[in-house]
């Protein structure tokens, strides 16, 4: 293989590497319900094992996720230059296969770059790249399974705080400001919540669009389609978890 192709591949791993390493820091808003690098740790309350475990639900939802797909695309990018000269493809062919890889010296982004990966993983064998995507989509369904199983739970502990909240407020055991500083607390897991219904929607509407572009057999197509409406219901039932918890929230400044 030549240095360049090396470099180039180097790269475009390094490149992927930086993006993942660059959104690490922001995908957590439960992070600074415990006062983080602000100093308030000793005011803020302590989390409940369900608050704890939402939180490690959803580094781990983040870490595998398809996502964009722009860091799946750039590895895979690298990756694919790699496979080009490990399958032994020369002249034409291997500049074909590198073409395939990356768009004018850039990485093929989204969705597109996905498939692409996908398939050069593949060996270029579609039935493979479409069991692949689905095992994706199967392992992306468990990880947002228990993250919802874990919103349920916070969710009924944060309706059981705002009712007891709202019986305090209305016998004036507690002023207002500090009812509004304990509904920060629920705030936050609602805004965890919503930043993974978001992430969520938008790795549905990528693996649906992965879907039509992937040409396997008629099984394998039912499988992979079978875990992405599987992934819509979750969606769904997060969608719901989210209003409950934002109802139970405006219940209890009425």
């Amino acid at each position: 293989m030549s240095a360049a192709v090396y470099r180039v591949a180097q790269r475009l791993l390094a490149a992927a590497l930086a993006l993942l390493l660059a959104a690490c820091p922001t995908t957590n808003p439960l992070s600074n319900i415990m006062g983080g690098e602000s100093g308030q740790a000793e005011n803020a309350p302590q989390l409940t094992p369900a608050e704890k475990q939402l939180q490690e639900d959803e580094k781990r939802f983040y870490s595998t996720l398809m996502g964009g797909a722009v860091v799946g695309a750039l590895a895979g990018a690298g990756v694919g230059l790699l496979g080009c000269h490990l399958a032994g493809y020369k002249d034409a062919r291997l500049r074909a296969c590198i073409a395939a890889t990356t768009v004018t010296g850039g990485v093929v982004g989204g969705v597109d770059g996905y498939v692409t990966a996908k398939r050069e993983a593949a060996g270029r064998n579609e039935l493979r790249a479409v069991q692949a995507t689905a095992a994706d989509v199967k392992q992306d369904n468990e990880k947002l399974r228990s993250y919802l199983d874990n919103s349920g739970r916070v969710l009924a502990e944060g309706q059981t705080r705002l009712a007891t909240l709202r019986g305090d407020v209305q016998k004036k055991r507690v002023s207002a400001a500090e009812a509004e500083g304990a509904r920060q607390r629920e705030e936050r897991n609602i805004a965890s919540m919503t930043k993974t219904l978001e992430q969520a929607k938008e790795t549905r509407t990528n693996y649906i669009a992965a879907s039509k572009k992937l040409n396997g057999d008629a099984q394998s197509k039912r499988q992979l389609d079978a875990e992405i409406t599987r992934m819509n219901q979750q969606i769904a039932e997060l969608e719901r978890t989210v209003t409950e918890y934002n109802r139970a929230l405006a219940v209890s400044r009425a």
